[in-house]
């Protein structure tokens, strides 16, 4: 009877880890103890079947970053209203400005990873979790920050510089776009890591500069 009681007992504690493997992991409840907030951003998805519950989990991570989808859209639609001589070679730049910060959205949901699965016994629903390290997102965006702040300068002193109108009114089209854009991806920035990225210009003196450039030259508005 030992001997059967013995192997009973042995056979349990082999089955607890197995067993403890199919409790409900603490991610589902949307805490992770494995990936803490301050490095990593998560996303918890659920669904009747696994790949729509990945899906889901990586859209929750996506909605923190929908916010630059939409600088292409604004972007143009603020621009299509003034019709100047050069307005195609503006709107070429605007579209290059927006299509940078469509590539950041597009590199840092990359970054996201499915890490885990687990599908609850009793209802049959799916669970998955979805993570991205903050640090390479941060890597990400403050390089095109960066870059930004970089042609920010050289249009500043573009319009600064400029001896006719057009030119100037050009450079200070192209100052807005940046500062728009810039403005989109620092607020991700400050997602990320709670602080965002200081302007190494001072962007209302420069808006400003750019509004004076604008007010100089007569323009007409496109109302179609």
């Amino acid at each position: 009877m030992k001997r059967i009681l013995l192997a009973v007992m042995t056979v349990a504690c082999a089955a607890a880890p197995a067993f403890a493997s199919h409790s409900k992991p603490d991610w589902v409840d949307g805490a992770s103890t494995e990936f803490p907030r301050e490095q990593y951003l998560t996303g918890v998805g659920s669904a009747d079947d696994l790949n729509t519950a990945k899906d889901r989990a990586r859209g929750e991570i996506s909605k923190i970053f929908s916010s630059q989808m939409t600088v292409v859209t604004n972007s143009q639609a603020a621009e299509s209203t003034v019709q100047v001589t050069g307005k195609k070679d503006q709107n070429s730049f605007s579209q290059s400005v927006s299509n940078s910060v469509e590539n950041v959205s597009k590199k840092l949901l990359e970054g996201v990873e499915i890490h885990a699965t687990w599908q609850d016994e009793a209802s049959r629903v799916y669970y998955a979790l979805a993570i991205l390290d903050k640090s390479k997102a941060v890597s990400a965006v403050t390089d095109k920050i960066a870059d930004f702040d970089a042609q920010v300068k050289q249009y500043y002193a573009q319009m600064v510089q400029a001896t006719d109108k057009l030119t100037r009114v050009k450079a200070a089209m192209k100052l807005l776009s940046l500062f728009k854009a810039r403005k989109d991806l620092e607020g991700d920035l400050r997602v990320l890591d709670g602080r965002g990225m200081p302007n190494p210009v001072d962007e209302a003196a420069v808006k400003s500069a750019a509004a004076k450039a604008l007010e100089a030259l007569d323009v007409v508005v496109d109302i179609t």
